[in-house]
């Protein structure tokens, strides 16, 4: 089920005595944890780690019998508890042989006989639905805990559910961000919506409600943020805007980034824009679907990008702004009297 289902169960009164978090979206993960611990303890519980009815297991640690053998237990001061197994992909092998699925009999014979109040909860963070390699682990993690409990799979949230998010949140904050500073914002933050959230709230607390909020404010509250320059660049040259890209160049350069850390990401770009052009890809919506193929997880502001690189450049010009990227990058890591002239001949070349 989704984080959505698992809320809205709860709210109906619905809990199960297993369940499984499987997946690395921490943002939901928190809010349905906070929200479990609520439905079970109470509002009180929300504070999680000062009571005895919630306990929590590491199980890189213990092995599943202690927690088992835990939750059987039966307390003599709460009617209702709360366990934790974190880290449960730590109980999966590579390869499930007989003695794995032996070991896996304590939860099925828990599973048919629950203690009646307690809640025992697994958390498996360390898998990513949008990693390849995590697949198999996904897939043995299901087979072993599927038939035992409830599974909530935390997956990354879409750009569109990002988008659709990050507003409500905003709203809730009562802070005024318009779409396209949000959309930047999204992607400086490589869409991880945890990392959004705690952003959105120092902002709020910054700015308050009086003004909407500026791109001068990201600047100042999120470091991250100050990479914005470097996409900005790269949009200049994107566009064949020398003169844009110059004025950027010198703003930067008063801001003392690394240059072969700014020129490995513009050659980033390029190299993918270059890929799409033979892929034949040329809208961003293309563009989204074959890095989705390729897993590989992409924002539509850098889809658009990269359609924009592919517009102001043939695959020639590319292929040749490749090779100069590389001459800039191997000239930068020389010692040089000024890497400014470096960055300046570069501009031009391009």
């Amino acid at each position: 089920m989704t984080p959505k289902q698992f809320l809205d169960n709860l709210g109906k009164g619905e809990a199960q005595p297993i369940y499984l978090f499987l997946g690395s979206e921490l943002f939901f993960r928190d809010r349905c944890r906070r929200a479990l611990t609520s439905a079970v303890l109470g509002q009180l519980g929300t504070e999680a780690g000062n009571y005895e009815d919630l306990t929590e297991v590491d199980l890189r640690d213990q092995n599943l019998t202690t927690l088992i053998d835990e939750a059987r237990t039966m307390s003599l001061f709460a009617s209702a508890r709360l366990l934790i197994g974190s880290r449960s992909e730590a109980l999966i092998p590579r390869i499930i042989s007989t003695k794995t699925v032996e070991s896996f009999e304590v939860l099925r014979d828990y599973a048919e006989a629950p203690t009646p109040g307690t809640v025992l909860l697994f958390e498996a963070i360390d898998v990513d639905f949008d990693t390849r390699d995590d697949k198999s682990k996904i897939d043995r993690l299901v087979k072993l805990f599927g038939d035992t409990c409830a599974i909530v799979e935390m997956k990354r949230l879409s750009a569109e559910q990002m988008m659709y998010e990050s507003t409500e949140l905003a709203n809730q904050l009562n802070l005024e961000i318009g779409p396209s500073l949000l959309d930047d914002l999204i992607e400086i933050l490589g869409g991880d919506m945890g990392l959004l959230a705690n952003e959105l709230e120092k902002l709020s607390l910054y700015v308050g409600s009086d003004r909407p909020v500026k791109a001068d404010d990201l600047d100042l509250l999120i470091p991250a943020a100050r990479r914005r320059g470097v996409f900005e660049f790269s949009d200049a040259l994107a566009h064949g805007d020398r003169v844009r890209a110059l004025y950027i160049l010198d703003t930067l350069a008063e801001m003392g980034v690394s240059w072969p850390m700014q020129v490995s990401l513009i050659a980033g770009l390029f190299r993918q824009a270059l890929a799409m052009k033979e892929e034949g890809a040329h809208t961003a919506q293309r563009v989204l679907s074959v890095s989705k193929q390729n897993g590989i997880r992409m924002w539509p502001p850098r889809a658009r990008q990269l359609i924009e690189v592919g517009r102001h450049f043939s695959s020639k010009q590319l292929e040749r702004a490749l090779m100069k990227l590389g001459q800039a990058d191997r000239d930068l890591r020389r010692e040089r009297p000024n890497d400014r002239i470096i960055m300046e001949q570069l501009v031009v070349s391009l």
